[in-house]
């Protein structure tokens, strides 16, 4: 997809306050192929072989005081209905052209994104390279790396270790992806980029919770 075609698309973000008592709650905050489903499922069956990449679907879960969150964004606006009973108590919706429009090279804003760090060692024999999470200064620079590419000159960065995503391929091949939390500020660098980033996503594991970029002005 071109970087033209990615600046036109509305891009709609829902905040989905999730029900604590809810049983299918429980279950999709546990099980990170779960809640890719039911995720999915908020959009149309005839979307192709890759459902997922064709309304630009993105994820994740916050986990707060007063409950957990989930955040999903697409270019195509979820169907609240196909939720399944009592699974949010409220649903926010919030159309991120006026943002995507505002920014420019030198604009300040405050960035967060759940990320699955990686990198290629070399396997004996010359074999492709296996990918490995990191962590600490690796993890570090592994994000600024991305920040990079993604338009962005990191001022201040945090990275917050979260809990392992758990899933499952199929019944043999189980999924675990380490998650670190990067959050902090930045400058626009190159607003197309970062526009592009925030539509599509970054990394590793889109399908299951990670990837999503959210910004928001700096205001100090």
């Amino acid at each position: 997809m071109s970087t033209s075609t990615v600046t036109t698309q509305t891009v709609h973000l829902a905040r989905l306050h999730l029900e604590a008592r809810s049983r299918e709650v429980h279950r999709d905050l546990k099980d990170a192929t779960r809640l890719h489903t039911t995720v999915q499922a908020l959009f149309p069956d005839a979307l192709g072989a890759a459902p997922r990449t064709a309304t630009n679907t993105l994820h994740r879960v916050e986990r707060e005081q007063t409950g957990a969150l989930l955040m999903i964004q697409s270019t195509l606006p979820i169907n609240r209905n196909a939720l399944p009973t009592g699974y949010a108590s409220q649903v926010e919706y919030r159309d991120l052209t006026p943002l995507l429009t505002w920014l420019a090279e030198g604009r300040v804003v405050r960035f967060r994104i759940d990320a699955n760090p990686i990198k290629s060692v070399v396997v004996p024999g010359g074999g492709r390279g296996r990918r490995v999470p990191v962590s600490g200064e690796e993890a570090l620079a592994w994000w600024e790396r991305q920040a990079a590419r993604a338009g962005l000159a990191n001022e201040l960065v945090l990275d917050l270790p979260q809990p392992d995503v758990l899933g499952s391929r199929s019944e043999a091949k189980r999924i675990r992806l380490r998650a670190i939390r990067f959050e902090g500020v930045a400058t626009v660098s190159d607003p197309e980029a970062l526009r592009t980033a925030i539509t599509t996503g970054i990394g590793q594991g889109r399908a299951y919770g990670l990837g999503l970029l959210s910004i928001a002005p700096y205001r100090a």
